[in-house]
């Protein structure tokens, strides 16, 4: 009842009962917290059960709370029933005795309420003691951190703010979406996502392998994050292209569930502008951290930043439903799928290393847009503020994904060229290697330049530059291989080589057109070598 005498054990109970959730009074079981206590409170979600016991000493000085604390342990056993299981195990049940009064706590009082804590770490039952003085506005807790993390916060400020009335609490929760949303962009980015999977497998530049793993060559070339390509070559599309790609086929399903359980509740509760928006921007701080922590060999790839974004997101927004079961089941069902992907367990089932910075950095971008949606949210509106602004985002994000295709596709041949190269670890490391496997490197690479170049130097040795020179034109003929994946000095070994076998023929003049190039360049020992032939004029 309102009043100007009114204690602060009533006004602290009115409080859990308007922003909080409790209900007066308790279950049959713990009925014996009635006689113990002045005002007993409790939340009952189907996870949660928690039971309030308020002892008002303003009222009645010299009460405390008379029960002891195996008592207790007693009553919540007997109220295990009442709490929910998350995958499977039964959640604790918490019960909290606080004592108000207007002196602060004393020793003895504080020596009394320690005992009441849970006996050990895996103790389903939860109690803790508090003491609230109104006149120093102080609050002490023999829970860790003071009740800092259950708490301790919303009663001192209780204390020191002026008291609202009851009209005031009884205000109407904020406004919220008239019904739920089929996540209609959701299922379309999840089909996006597929269909671009399905291109890596269709497209992809060497064989795919287990799980319908695609190359990490291929990743690279469909525009996955490999550092150098962002940060020494300016492509900094990959900062967006990279979330929509993805390592294998259960890399896809679970971002797939991730990102419908994300959507499920944030196409409805946001909108579907800044759903989008969110993806967006989760996945674009999922990369900078990325590129930030990141060794610069990793190459990086998948929706899971953007995701991280999304669920986080999701868990502070849902902060808008009214306290209660349904806002307990979402913000379970996110923190689930949530915590352990920002929890580094070194490596995934198939080797490769998990990009645990993008998504730690698609969490903290998508919990601090969260915020600000949720801060300045308008209680009266359905939807949050700056609309425009997330319109804005997904037309950005959709054009810079699309202006994207074009530099992939003309990098796509430059990747697909690296298929017919030698690898490095098969190169020749010495001459007789590469006398005795010349033959063998060119039938099984012929457009690598560096295999008619070996094979054509074992030719002149068995005398025989009429194939000699078939293999120096055939290098010479790959134009495109020899511009971007070697340095000038190859295509000038295999000039000057050619040039050699001409004048040894005495076609000097078409010797000189082929020794042209490398004549026309910085001073180096192939263009002496051409000179003393007397083929650079």
């Amino acid at each position: 009842m309102e009043g100007k005498g009114e204690t602060f054990a009533a006004y602290l109970a009115k409080q859990y009962i308007a922003k909080k959730s409790f209900k007066s009074g308790t279950v049959p079981e713990a009925g014996a917290l009635a006689a113990a206590a002045d005002i007993v409170l409790t939340l009952a979600d189907g996870l949660r059960f928690e039971i309030v016991c308020i002892v008002d000493r303003e009222a009645n000085s010299g009460k405390r709370f008379a029960l002891s604390r195996d008592t207790l342990e007693e009553i919540g056993k007997s109220c295990l029933k009442y709490s929910g299981k998350m995958s499977g195990t039964q959640l604790p049940v918490s019960i909290r005795v606080i004592e108000v009064g207007r002196e602060p706590a004393t020793e003895a009082d504080r020596d009394r309420l320690k005992a009441f804590k849970r006996r050990g770490l895996f103790s389903k039952v939860h109690l803790s003691g508090w003491i609230v003085g109104t006149a120093d506005a102080s609050v002490w807790a023999n829970s860790a951190f003071r009740g800092l993390l259950i708490g301790r916060r919303f009663i001192e400020e209780l204390l020191r703010n002026p008291r609202e009335s009851d009209a005031e609490l009884r205000r109407p929760a904020p406004a919220l979406p008239a019904k739920a949303r089929f996540p209609l962009v959701t299922c379309a980015l999840l089909a996006l996502l597929a269909a671009v999977f399905a291109g890596e497998i269709a497209w992809g530049i060497d064989p795919w392998t287990e799980f319908l793993s695609p190359s990490v060559r291929t990743l690279v070339a469909l525009g996955g994050l490999f550092p150098k390509l962002v940060l020494q070559s300016g492509e900094w599309y990959r900062v967006l292209t990279a979330a929509f790609l993805h390592g294998d086929a259960l890399h896809l399903l679970l971002n797939g569930v991730a990102l419908y359980l994300a959507g499920a509740v944030l196409e409805t509760l946001i909108g579907r502008a800044w759903f989008v928006a969110l993806f967006v921007i989760g996945a674009i701080g999922g990369s900078l951290l990325s590129l930030a922590i990141n060794p610069a060999t990793m190459v990086s790839i998948g929706a899971s930043g953007a995701i991280m974004g999304l669920l986080a997101a999701a868990f502070v927004c849902s902060f808008r439903f009214p306290q209660g079961a349904d806002r307990t089941h979402i913000q379970m069902s996110l923190l689930q799928m949530l915590i352990p992907s920002l929890i580094p367990i070194a490596l995934n089932r198939s080797g490769q290393q998990i990009d645990y910075a993008a998504h730690i950095g698609g969490a903290l971008t998508g919990a601090a847009v969260g915020l600000l949606l949720l801060k300045t949210w308008r209680e009266t509106s359905p939807a949050p503020r700056f609309g425009g602004f997330a319109a804005a985002v997904c037309l950005a994000g959709a054009a810079a994904v699309a202006l994207a295709v074009v530099p992939l596709r003309e990098h796509y041949e430059d990747y697909v060229l690296e298929t017919f190269l030698i690898p490095n670890d098969q190169l020749p490391k010495t001459n007789a290697e590469s006398k005795s496997r010349s033959a063998d490197l060119v039938a099984r690479y012929p457009r690598d330049p560096r295999s008619r170049l070996l094979r054509a130097g074992t030719l002149i040795e068995e005398r025989d530059p009429a194939a000699a020179e078939q293999q120096l034109r055939a290098g010479l003929k790959e134009e495109r291989i020899l511009k971007t994946k070697f340095p000038p000095e190859l295509e000038g070994r295999l000039r000057v080589m050619l040039a050699a076998v001409l004048v040894d023929r005495g076609e000097a003049a078409e010797a000189k057109a082929v020794a042209r190039p490398v004549c026309g360049g910085a001073a180096s020992p192939m263009r002496e070598t051409l000179a003393k032939f007397q083929l650079c004029e």
